[in-house]
């Protein structure tokens, strides 16, 4: 049997070579390129009004960017001939800024930061989770090697992953992967949300509590305990200081909050002011100081 198979296996073998060398079977398709004008009027990839029209827009776009850095450097070097030369030759931000992807939360801009001051991870609805590669492999960046003093975690109002969770769409894998953890912090604060009757209130806390819940996530990080363990016995206290905000977009102003469980033995004094959640304003560390 295993004679008869074998033989049968190479007369296929034979017969495919004889009908690639007969020309029979097609070549295997080729990567898409772009066709030449000709090829374009009978319905190629872009016609070349569109592609014009493209280039247009582009410009219209882009162009600007690049005028507005050059007005950005003159601004920098009138103020500091020197300024990107001391820029180049260090990095040692102090903090370290989790927050949005929303394009009006911008966290150098919101905080008068320069660059340099804060090294930063946005995503959508500043969302912590210990299998964001992303996320994990900046954080132990900015812990191991930049050695930040501070890790905030900022999110803001009328963010639109808060309002996505609340819908109750599939938005489809990945996103719908990603809004799913908003809505497992709303079912651990079911209790307390739905207590809220009104719409707008409810999502603004919900904002509040994902901002909680993340502090709570970057503390159980094994990267920060570690780095606590170590600075807690050589430092007036340990370090990195965890901070929960809100950023509201209405009127531009930051909001604390205390994102230590009450009933949490607070080993590393995260609590701060006594439990009254003002921990940035005690230790009075800049540029954060109240």
């Amino acid at each position: 049997l295993s004679a008869t198979v074998s033989g049968s296996f190479r007369l296929v073998l034979l017969a495919f070579s004889a009908s690639l060398s007969a020309g029979f079977l097609p070549p295997p398709p080729a990567a898409p390129l772009m066709r030449s004008a000709a090829g374009r009027s009978t319905g190629g990839w872009r016609l070349s009004a569109n592609a014009a029209a493209a280039r247009a827009m582009d410009e219209d776009v882009v162009r600007p960017l690049f005028e507005a850095n050059k007005k950005w450097i003159q601004s920098k070097k009138e103020k500091d001939p020197q300024y990107f030369e001391k820029l180049a030759k260090t990095h040692k931000p102090e903090i370290f800024w989790i927050g949005s992807s929303d394009s009006r939360v911008a966290a150098n801009e919101i905080i008068g930061a320069e660059p340099g001051e804060v090294f930063v991870h946005r995503n959508m609805a500043n969302i912590v989770m210990p299998y964001d590669v992303n996320l994990m492999s900046c954080l132990q960046y900015a812990v191991d090697y930049l050695e930040v003093q501070h890790i905030i975690v900022c999110g803001h109002y009328s963010c639109m992953g808060i309002q996505a969770a609340f819908n109750k769409e599939n938005f489809a894998s990945p996103l719908e992967n990603w809004i799913s953890h908003i809505r497992d912090v709303y079912r651990t604060h079911l209790k307390e949300l739905e207590k809220i009757e009104d719409p707008m209130a409810k999502r603004r806390r919900l904002v509040e509590l994902n901002v909680i819940e993340s502090c709570r996530t970057v503390y159980q990080m094994s990267i920060v305990q570690n780095r606590l363990k170590q600075t807690d016995p050589v430092q007036p206290f340990a370090t990195p200081r965890i901070h929960a905000v809100v950023y509201d977009v209405a009127d531009g102003t930051l909001k604390r909050l205390n994102w230590v469980q009450p009933e949490i033995d607070d080993v590393y004094g995260m609590r701060g002011c006594h439990g009254m959640g003002c921990d940035i304003d005690f230790y009075n560390t800049a540029p954060l100081a109240g």
